[in-house]
């Protein structure tokens, strides 16, 4: 989901973060690689702050580039803007597709079927329903009757209040449109056509493909390093001038001035966190509903896991299935992260204040405030 009411103070990350060579681990910090002479930019797109550093001769031209392309993304992606491609196909019911929409699509469908539908991009419809697309600045036309912001006064910026909960008959009735094998996609052509009522949504991936492409970007001007800063989700590539590693802290659900641990990477990779803390309804009597849907139930999740890490070398990928597995559940997780070995690494906070991190994390993550368990493929 995007909107376009910008928030440029305070700056807000949750989820992951890059810590400066100064910054300790309980003091999170624009993302930011170390004091050196890299050259940085800081844009808002996709509802979010986003900070690049780009190290190399070619800094600045690969940041105009970089920039260009996320803001090209935030405009092709709307739901809730006319002028979008994306608004047109909900509307349309379908339409051809541009390069990034077809590879947007391909992923998620990908996705859907390895996630066994915990991840599904035509979950809009329950999204509008419950009034995230537009308590979050998405769109005005949501279904869901709430409060205005100035009656909710008192609420944090990730919460919202709402005057009114979906009720079950309200979500059985949409819940037949979230269902990603309804899609008829033509890779050749590039043409989706969609049923009747059904609407896609590339909220839960575009960010790591953002992320994605500006690692190509950085590539392509070859430059020694770079680090993407996607409201938390964070990307790098090449070195530190230093020579040292990347850092990345991750945000303590219970503690957003804190983190959970310390992750170091050595070489290329993303790192991105997906919990219902980040963003949450609540409703007159104080209950909490979290942003991540459960597409099988039309419900906001409620398990055991309260924030999700994966590492991988694919922002989309890496975007993607940190929702899906927190979709899932902590033993799930574990299960489909052993049924697809070497694929991803994850950290699992769970509602017992527990971590569980891949074998391929045990050396590279650190926590000086709770017990870390490793779990193995075998």
């Amino acid at each position: 989901m995007f909107s376009y009411r910008k928030r440029f103070l305070p700056i807000l990350l949750s989820g992951s973060f890059a810590l400066t060579a100064s910054s300790s681990a309980a003091s999170p910090m624009t993302a930011c690689a170390g004091q050196d002479d890299g050259k940085e930019r800081q844009i808002f797109a996709m509802t979010t702050v986003m900070n690049l550093k780009a190290y190399g001769d070619d800094a600045d031209a690969a940041l105009d580039d970089a920039e260009e392309k996320i803001r090209s993304l935030d405009s092709l992606l709307s739901t809730g803007t006319e002028g979008s491609e994306v608004y047109q196909i909900n509307e349309n019911g379908g339409g051809r597709l541009s390069d990034d929409t077809a590879a947007l699509t391909e992923a998620s469908m990908d996705l859907y079927q390895m996630t066994e539908g915990a991840f599904d991009f035509t979950i809009y419809p329950i999204m509008d329903l419950w009034g995230f697309t537009r308590l979050f600045g998405e769109n005005v036309s949501s279904s869901a009757s709430s409060l205005s912001e100035t009656e909710s006064g008192g609420l944090s910026d990730n919460e919202r209040l709402i005057s009114h909960v979906p009720t079950e008959d309200e979500i059985d009735a949409l819940l037949p449109l979230v269902d990603s094998s309804k899609v008829s996609y033509d890779a050749a052509a590039k043409t989706m056509a969609l049923p009747e009522g059904v609407k896609i949504d590339f909220g839960g991936i575009a960010k790591g493909y953002a992320s994605q492409k500006v690692m190509d970007i950085f590539k392509g001007h070859g430059l020694t390093g770079g680090l993407a800063d996607l409201g938390g989700n964070i990307q790098v590539t090449g070195k530190k001038p230093d020579g040292s590693a990347w850092r990345v802290g991750i945000e303590d659900p219970d503690d957003s001035s804190a983190v959970l641990g310390i992750l170091s990477l050595e070489k290329d990779g993303t790192v991105i966190t997906s919990g219902g803390y980040e963003r949450y309804l609540v409703d007159l009597d104080g209950k909490h509903y979290p942003h991540i849907i459960d597409p099988a139930t039309g419900y906001p999740v409620e398990n055991d896991l309260s924030s999700v890490s994966i590492l991988c070398d694919d922002g989309t990928l890496a975007d993607g299935l940190s929702t899906s597995l927190c979709v899932m559940g902590k033993e799930k997780a574990i299960r489909f992260w052993k049924e697809h070995p070497g694929l991803f690494d994850m950290v699992l906070f769970d509602t017992d204040k527990q971590i569980t991190v891949s074998e391929g994390l045990k050396d590279s993550f650190v926590s000086a405030k709770y017990d870390v368990t490793v779990v193995n493929a075998d």
